[in-house]
């Protein structure tokens, strides 16, 4: 647990409304008692991700994904648990009291973040001082005094030791920022120098609206220096998971339902200005699937928006693929020839760009395009490459309605007869599963009964979205926690006083069965969150939201079903005990020292086997 006072978790945790929270990332609907929406954290077409507002829970029914609101914080944001609870706290004013040493011992990330942010503020700095002709270049390109404000766009000085001395100057450790990749080290003086030289610097945020990194325009040419250079990757930057504008662009992609792509800074800065809002770019990377899951937390219509050169097509024929197969529904706006969206709407101003817009492309007509330019339909051969091209782009996609109505439009398109392509489309996809299979490791085998109490192989641990069954002891075990959960200040004295730690052969059920006695009498719903808060396991987490939520476990005769499950863990446990006893007495001689008091055990074993067997459970 982390060294914040658990009534101060619990507080901040209560102060939060969970729809709220996941709101704000995930579009919910109300559904009975519960909020549903497409899940955030894998690809699916029908909404399984479930927010329970009572419980202040959630779980998705398909990865698995489950906990409370800091466990949501911390899976989207990539947060540690520490890192969850301060943003939390900071948004509900509670304050939370730490000691100086626990100061010192800041999360890594958000030294990250600050030492981004002071780097930011030199960079605002230096634009206020810049040279002339780096504001004419501003003024050029016509960016307002608001709008530099707002992207807290900058300026690196020309200098291999701006930054570098700045930082000196204030006393700041420089191992952040060497770590985030603003300043170098020397091969041949082992000196430090800063990355950005004489550049234009744009901030880079994540959802949150912490700066995770830069990119850097260079302001003149200059021999084996890139036009764009931005922030290496690092701890809190990751290219693949980071879309340039998204921060100031989530709510007007809500308004919108849709968010429109481009490729540069400047053309998303010139359409924001332009009132053109629901704008976001990849930083320095082609699109992602990571960014499709990323971006269908807000909108599943995407329009692409590239320039009409072989690289905005490809670019847009490659990303707009990525986004197809993960269940969005992608458009795309080819510019006219010489344009880009920054010149567009700066010679033709913000109408005349949406009405543009209303001209793009689905992404399937778009892809036929490009394969009739890109083939010579009139040959056999080449007819032949473009349907297995563009069948390739559907494999993916698992919803067979989708399937047909595709099929259907290339077939027009390319003129095939449509059972042709659906019959062609059924071999690649058998093809393809046997790959897979043929590919996949051997999943290990489960088992019904516990293994013996020692000398035997653990247990796979229990993963997120696994549909493991649990019998027999394994399945007692499992029903007491759940109990445990369910009525805490009914049971937990009879339990503990029948149960110990050494009775569960499940090792993360034992695991389980320690933290709930640490914490000792709780309410319902404050030991499920104390639980949910200290458990590593995302499995366990899992199965424990997936036994209250889907299951939804209601025990009738909870005194009586608890007797049950308590008798049949102490028949396991011993006959495990029985069965290693009697492989270690055969490894023995009569003679021996051990061996009496090995078959003693055994025979206390047996005696209280017997016991525990002639137990009748009553409702008492």
């Amino acid at each position: 647990m982390p060294p914040i006072p658990e009534h101060i978790v619990d507080q901040i945790r209560d102060s939060i409304s969970i729809v709220d929270l996941v709101s704000r990332f995930v579009n919910l609907k109300k559904r009975g008692r519960n909020y549903f929406g497409v899940c955030p954290f894998h690809e699916e077409k029908t909404p399984s991700f479930s927010v329970n507002p009572e419980k202040q829970i959630y779980k998705c029914f398909g990865c698995g994904a489950g906990g409370n609101s800091y466990q949501f914080l911390m899976q989207i944001e990539n947060l540690s648990f520490v890192d969850a609870v301060k943003r939390l706290a900071d948004e509900t004013g509670i304050s939370i009291p730490v000691s100086a040493e626990y100061k010192r011992q800041e999360s890594e990330n958000e030294k990250l973040y600050k030492s981004n942010q002071i780097a930011e503020r030199f960079y605002q700095n230096q634009l206020s001082h810049a040279p002339q002709a780096v504001l004419d270049y501003l003024k050029q390109r016509g960016l307002s005094e608001e709008t530099i404000t707002h992207f807290k766009i900058g300026y690196a000085p020309e200098k291999w030791d701006g930054l570098l001395k700045s930082l000196q100057k204030a006393n700041y450790p420089l191992s952040p920022y060497q770590k985030l990749g603003l300043l170098l080290r020397s091969e041949k003086t082992g000196n430090d120098y800063d990355r950005f030289r004489n550049r234009l610097m744009f901030p880079i945020h994540n959802q949150s609206g912490n700066v995770v990194g830069f990119g850097g325009r260079a302001l003149k040419d200059e021999p084996n220096s890139p036009k764009y250079m931005n922030s290496p990757e690092s701890p809190v930057y990751q290219k693949s998971r980071i879309l340039y504008g998204l921060y100031f662009a989530k709510e007007a992609i809500r308004e919108n339902s849709a968010v429109l792509f481009v490729e540069g800074y400047m053309d998303l800065i010139q359409l924001y200005q332009n009132g053109i809002k629901h704008v976001v770019a990849t930083s320095g990377t082609a699109l992602t699937e990571e960014h499709a899951r990323l971006i269908r937390r807000y909108s599943n219509r995407v329009i692409l928006c590239y320039d009409a050169d072989n690289a905005g097509i490809n670019a847009a024929a490659r990303g707009g693929e990525v986004l197809f197969q993960q269940s969005l529904e992608p458009e795309v706006l080819i510019l006219p020839t010489g344009e880009d969206p920054d010149s567009y709407v700066k010679a033709n101003g913000k109408d005349a760009f949406l009405e543009l817009l209303k001209s793009a492309d689905d992404y399937l007509s778009f892809r036929l395009k490009v394969l009739k330019r890109k083939y010579d339909f009139q040959k056999a051969n080449d007819r032949s490459q473009a349907v297995a091209e563009i069948l390739e782009t559907l494999l993916p996609i698992q919803d067979n309605i989708k399937i047909g109505f595709y099929a259907e439009k290339i077939a027009e398109q390319l003129d095939i007869p449509v059972t042709m392509l659906l019959n062609e489309i059924q071999k690649k996809q058998k093809n393809a599963r046997k790959r897979r299979a043929f590919s996949a490791p051997t999943p290990p085998p489960l088992q019904d009964e516990p293994p013996p109490e020692s000398g035997a192989d653990q247990p796979p641990p229990i993963s997120a979205n696994s549909a493991m069954v649990f019998t027999g002891a394994w399945g007692g075990e499992k029903d007491v926690i759940l109990l445990l959960l369910a009525y805490p200040d009914k049971i937990q004295e009879h339990v503990f006083t029948h149960l110990q730690e050494d009775d569960f052969l499940n090792p993360e059920f034992r695991a389980l069965f320690q933290l709930i006695k640490s914490r000792g009498s709780n309410s319902e719903k404050e030991l499920l969150h104390f639980v949910l808060e200290n458990t590593a396991s995302e499995g366990i987490r899992s199965l424990i939201l997936h036994e209250m939520e889907t299951t939804n476990r209601v025990f009738q005769k909870p005194a009586l079903y608890l007797q049950g499950c308590i008798k049949q863990i102490k028949i396991a446990r011993y006959l495990a005990k029985i069965d290693v006893c009697k492989r270690k007495l055969k490894e023995m001689q009569p003679q021996d020292s051990n061996y009496l008091p090995e078959l003693r055990e055994m025979q206390g074993a047996m005696e209280m086997l017997k016991q525990w067997q002639n137990v009748k459970p009553t409702e008492e």
